[in-house]
This record gives C-alpha cells, structure tokens and sequence, in this order.
C-alpha cells in the first residue's frame, strides 16, 4: 500500500493569472500618472495664455499695465489697490500687484496680491522682460526640467535658450531634476 500525500500549492496558471493581475495594475498607475502629467502641462500652458490675455484685457480696458497703474485705485474703484509708478515696468512689488489688480477686476480667479501657483506647486511671476525677452513675460518658477521640456516642447521648438518659450537662465537644456524658471513671451 502506498500512502499517498496530497500535496497543496499554486497551479502554474493560477500563478500565471496573479502575475497579469498585477501588470494590468501596475499598467493602469503608469497611465494614471501620465494622464495626470499632461494635464498639468496644459494647465500650465492655459495659465501662460489666459495670464497673458488678462493683461491684455486689462491694458485695453484702462490704457495701462496691471500693477504699475499708476491710478490704479480710481479704475479699479478700490481703496485697497495699490497705485504703481506707471514707468512701463514691473518692479517687484507691482509684479504681486498686477495680480491684485487683475483679480480685483474679475480678471483672473482668487485674491489679494500674492503670486498664484502653478499646477506644479511654484510660483507664476510676470516680468516686464526677463532672459531673452523683452515685453511681457510670464514666468512659471521651480519646475523640474522633465516638465520645462514637455512645456517646451509642446508649445514651441523644445529649446530652452530659444523660441518663444525658454529657461530665464538661458541654460543650454533641460535636466531632470533640475529647477528651472520657464518663461513664456507673452
């Protein structure tokens, strides 16, 4: 007589089933993150074209540049606004008080004059001119290079030191891990 022992365990397709499980998975995070990357990257271009065009709006409306209007309270009808110097730049102060005035006017979302934030947690700054730019300039600060090279390249040539979206710094290329000052002429 033999004494047979059943012996209990993983069949080669059950295993084979848990390990598909697992990479459909693993599959679904991936894409999720890149879903939720390129919607960040559009976000931050939204932000550099309705920015831009706030000001614009702005300029059309009351003949002079958010945060260096220099009657910036009677436009505006607020006591709170600061006035500018109305020289056609923007010194640091009146770049959060371009800000203060476009949100007073219903221009852009939110309030005060702090800088808004872009989708990627830094600061979004308009200059007067900054880098290679001179005009305009909205500055999106502290993004990764992964993100100013998609930014790059989605709405211009991928350079950073050309076109009409670039590193402030003028460094020669993006780097992963690496911070940069992504500026868009507006």
């Amino acid at each position: 007589m033999y004494n047979k022992k059943k012996l209990t365990g993983f069949t080669l397709i059950e295993i084979a089933i848990v390990l598909v499980i697992i990479s459909l998975l693993i599959g679904g995070i991936l894409k999720g993150q890149e879903l939720i990357t390129n919607s960040k990257i559009k976000s931050i271009i939204n932000d550099a074209k309705s920015i831009s065009t706030a000001i614009y709006t702005y300029q059309d409306r009351f003949k002079a540049m958010p945060g260096d209007d220099d009657i910036a309270q009677t436009h505006l009808n607020d006591a709170t606004a600061i006035n500018g110097n109305g020289d056609g730049l923007l010194s640091a102060t009146e770049q959060q008080n371009l800000f203060a005035h476009l949100r007073v006017t219903g221009l852009i979302n939110g309030s005060g004059n702090s800088y808004p934030k872009h989708s990627f947690g830094g600061n979004i700054i308009v200059y007067s001119s900054r880098g290679n730019f001179n005009g305009l300039t909205v500055c999106f600060e502290n993004l990764d290079g992964k993100y100013a090279s998609l930014v790059d390249s989605s709405t211009d040539d991928g350079i950073s030191n050309n076109g009409s979206v670039q590193d402030a710094n003028k460094k020669n290329s993006y780097q992963i891990g690496v911070n940069y000052e992504l500026c868009w002429q507006g």
